[in-house]
């Protein structure tokens, strides 16, 4: 992908933390030498990059979830993730299953689909 763009283009790889995703990013950076350049491609991958502003990424953090934390306490987890397809995607293990196809098969784990393991779920009093 990167050896396809323009020349000058910039990419911020902001998964740095937890390895990258770009297949050029080879290297973590530094607020202080903040960027390289392989194929024409300006690279950014600043580790921990909420560090910066931790006061703003406290307040887009918290707008963003809270609301998910409120959907949750009113429903309960089985309703609020049967009626919001993000919360249901945030789902990685329910019932001793592995929610995620890949990851379940990668470890060698069993899988079920997050959806159905609800739907057959009990109600909660």
């Amino acid at each position: 992908m990167i050896q396809s763009m323009e020349p000058g283009s910039v990419v911020v790889d902001i998964a740095i933390d937890q390895g990258g995703i770009f297949e050029t990013t080879d290297r973590i950076t530094t607020h202080d030498n903040p960027t390289y350049e392989k194929h024409g491609v300006v690279h950014y991958a600043v580790a921990n990059m909420p560090g910066a502003v931790p006061r703003t990424s406290t307040l887009a953090l918290t707008n963003v979830t809270v609301p998910y934390a409120v959907q949750i306490a009113n429903k309960g987890y089985k309703d609020a993730c049967l009626g919001n397809s993000a919360l249901l995607k945030g789902i990685n293990t329910l019932d001793g299953y592995v929610t995620f196809e890949a990851v379940a098969e990668a470890h060698g784990l069993q899988y079920a689909d997050a959806k159905e393991l609800l739907e057959k779920a009990p109600a909660l009093s």
